[in-house]
């Protein structure tokens, strides 16, 4: 049995992709999100081609709500961590702790949830992670001393920035996990057709949703990727990919020295809780 853990896999390329798993009778699916309904609907969804799927509830930004999830769930060991959860916040928002609400998901919950799975030694050797990010990291750097934006904040700035993170993330972990043989890549999906920014208001939805209609890919390709890098078992880590193939990312990062600062940084808020 392959045991398969999806963050924010109730919705968008993270059910998708779900949905797809759940067609092989070898792959144990576990979907988290931070709703108990979608969670249900997409179980229910998962269970009419697998008896081998469950729904978690942990919301991905709060670092207690992810340090419970790991401590009380008795997880199975691990083949494959997607990171997956995330949002985009136009109006400023804060975590359960306080943590600029983009920030604190899209980057903290991948980290968090990542380092606490490897310490309770729950991802197996030649296992795999596979975080998506996004083409949006183009065009922006990383303020190590305003992480959080607490200047001058703005909602597409911070998402962009998340999306840094978490190809810097990627590669500093990768490095971190060769010896045992752990895989961590990372992905672009494409500008696809889901509910992403639905949880703005009616304006600005409205404005993304207008915006999906150029350019956009429906949710089948925007899933391709990450099943690509699921399906072949590449004997390849630290890398970023995009359509199926590794894929140039920015300048900032490729910076060994950019994701040093950022692990050391995310450790010193994220300590208490590992």
């Amino acid at each position: 049995m392959k045991n398969i853990l999806i963050t924010g896999g109730t919705s968008g390329i993270g059910l998708n992709a779900a949905k797809r798993l759940s067609r092989d009778p070898k792959n144990n699916l576990i979907i988290v999100g931070s709703k108990n309904s979608k969670g249900n609907l997409a179980l229910k969804e998962l269970q009419i081609n697998s008896k081998n799927a469950s729904f978690l509830k942990c919301d991905l930004s709060s670092l207690n709500e992810i340090k419970e999830f790991v401590t009380i769930n008795k997880l199975p060991k691990l083949d494959v961590l997607i990171n997956n959860a995330g949002a985009v916040f136009f109006k400023k928002k804060f975590s359960k702790e306080n943590i600029e609400k983009t920030f604190a998901l899209n980057h903290l919950g991948y980290f968090l949830l990542t380092n606490l799975l490897i310490k309770q030694n729950l991802i197996k050797k030649g296992g795999e992670i596979i975080n998506v990010a996004s083409g949006a990291h183009w065009g922006v750097e990383l303020n190590f001393k305003d992480l959080q934006m607490k200047s001058n904040y703005n909602g597409w700035i911070a998402y962009k920035k998340s999306k840094l993170c978490n190809i810097l993330f990627t590669k500093k972990l990768s490095q971190l996990l060769k010896k045992q043989n752990i895989s961590v890549n990372c992905l672009h999906p494409g500008f696809v057709e889901t509910q992403f920014g639905s949880n703005n208001n009616c304006f600005i939805s409205l404005g993304i949703k207008i915006a999906m209609r150029f350019g956009v890919i429906n949710i089948d390709k925007g899933t391709q990727t990450l099943l690509y890098l699921l399906e072949r078992n590449l004997q390849v880590t630290g890398e970023y990919f995009y359509k199926n193939k590794i894929s140039p990312s920015s300048n900032f990062s490729l910076s060994k020295i950019n994701a040093d600062k950022l692990w050391d940084e995310s450790l010193k808020i994220v300590s208490d809780y590992l």
